[in-house]
């Protein structure tokens, strides 16, 4: 068949479906913490490549029932940058931007997505060196069936940032976002998320603040003793194609024994202090799993409150974020990955060291125990595998490097043992409650009479 006569049938997305099926999968404060995550990677590549001095950047976000603000300086948008790349609806294979930097963005998708999300229209003004200029997306071009190219203002020198850096601004927001912002839970949930997500930039001295309110860091740490013979955290490291992997498990700051300490010390305690907390180059993609996810039911007992003392940390850090174990979201974990899975299996293993400890003290008051760990200081996976370098326990990114404190001999093991016991708990109507203290009361002073 000639050229000449050959149809040709249109392979491209129509926009009401692209961004009405860009949007589906992803919550509203997912979509804010991309947002954020692009705000850290534009500080990442202004550095170019040194260490990233994060307590002389910030992000603000401003938000309420009528419109969303995020704004930063972190050294904006590049004109060619934004010209060729950052308002495509996805990342072409040529797009070189992170390849030595340690982000997470892999489909360029993140800021498209979040302001799809939120509103019909937006304005991206940004400053990069002595380049300010603003794009549009309105909801004309929304609703106009052609991928047209989206304009780029330039602003005049009023309209200049006091330093480089990106402001977004959604208006028209979509009715359930509306709803949203107007509700005080759900910025409270906001905050504790990017309290979370970002507590390793935010620790480094990065400045988050939402309607003028200071974000704090979540901290997930474990304790460790610095003397020789003193308890220490289960320690795994290991570099898998590219991928550098390291797993911290241990005790967290809070040791109940008794078993009647533990609902109330479970109540008590930050949802970030138990279980799992997994990083991807810095970011926490999920906190405080306690399912079956990280292991929990498989092999080992499925997660109980004997175990809240129990903190697990996995950091996985690749200038490949491709190879990393993470969703589109950047919130949740790939569970087919075969990264995920090889490391699981020590995961588990650094579990049951700690499950045996704890099963071994169980019936021992708190009291019993404090002594031992008096010395042990809260510290972040960094600071533990820091520490067990420079005294030698471990060697970075030897394969398979592991320290196991219960081969070690350094896990304290109870004076004696106790025969176990449990806590019965009932109730009763109030007014039964009152009959039988009436009754009771009757029947002593008959017998005192």
């Amino acid at each position: 068949m000639s050229n000449e006569s050959q149809d040709f049938a249109r392979a491209i997305p129509t926009k009401l479906f692209f961004v009405s099926m860009l949007t589906r999968d992803i919550n509203l404060v997912d979509a804010i913490l991309d947002l954020v995550d692009n705000c850290l990677d534009g500080a990442l590549r202004v550095s170019k490549g040194s260490a990233v001095n994060y307590t002389q950047h910030f992000v603000k976000i401003t938000l309420n029932d009528g419109f969303f603000c995020i704004e930063d300086n972190c050294g904006g948008i590049p004109r060619e940058i934004a010209k060729n790349y950052a308002f495509k609806m996805g990342r072409e294979p040529d797009d070189y931007r992170d390849s030595d930097d340690e982000t997470i963005g892999m489909y360029g998708v993140g800021m498209k997505r979040a302001i799809f999300k939120m509103g019909k229209n937006a304005e991206v003004t940004t400053q990069h060196n002595n380049d300010v200029y603003c794009i549009p997306i309105s909801s004309a071009w929304l609703e106009m069936k052609e991928w047209t190219d989206l304009p780029i203002v330039n602003l005049t020198e009023d309209k200049r940032f006091s330093e480089s850096g990106t402001k977004i601004i959604v208006t028209d927001l979509n009715a359930g976002v509306s709803m949203s912002f107007r509700n005080d839970s759900f910025v409270n949930d906001l905050m504790k998320s990017i309290g979370e997500h970002f507590t390793i930039f935010i620790q480094r001295g990065l400045s988050i603040e939402i309607n003028k309110q200071k974000v704090l860091p979540v901290k997930v740490e474990v304790l460790f003793d610095n003397n020789p013979k003193g308890p220490k955290p289960y320690v795994y490291i290991k570099k898998i194609d590219d991928v550098e992997v390291t797993i911290v498990v241990g005790y967290n700051k809070s040791i109940p024994y008794e078993e009647e300490d533990i609902e109330e010390n479970e109540r008590n305690r930050s949802s970030a202090t138990a279980g799992w907390t997994v990083f991807c180059n810095d970011r926490a993609v999920i906190v405080g799993d306690k399912g079956r996810l990280t292991g929990w039911g498989d092999d080992i007992p499925m997660y109980h409150p004997q175990f809240s003392v129990i903190t697990g940390i996995v950091e996985f850090r690749s200038s490949n974020a491709e190879k990393l174990p993470i969703t589109t979201t950047k919130r949740a974990i790939d569970a087919s990955s075969e990264i995920w899975l090889e490391i699981r299996t020590k995961m588990r293993e650094g579990m049951r060291v700690w499950i045996n400890h704890t099963n071994s003290w169980k019936n021992h008051s708190q009291d019993e125990q404090a002594p031992i760990w008096k010395d042990a200081q809260s510290m972040s996976l960094t600071m533990v595998v820091d520490k067990m370098v420079q005294r030698n326990d471990i060697k970075t990114l030897q394969i398979g490097s592991e320290y196991n404190p219960a081969k070690k001999g350094v896990l304290p093991e109870p004076p004696s043992k106790k025969p176990s016991s449990r806590r019965i708990i009932f109730s009763r109507p109030i007014e039964e409650i009152k009959t039988r203290r009436l009754k009771n009361e009757r029947f002593f002073y008959r017998l005192q009479a």
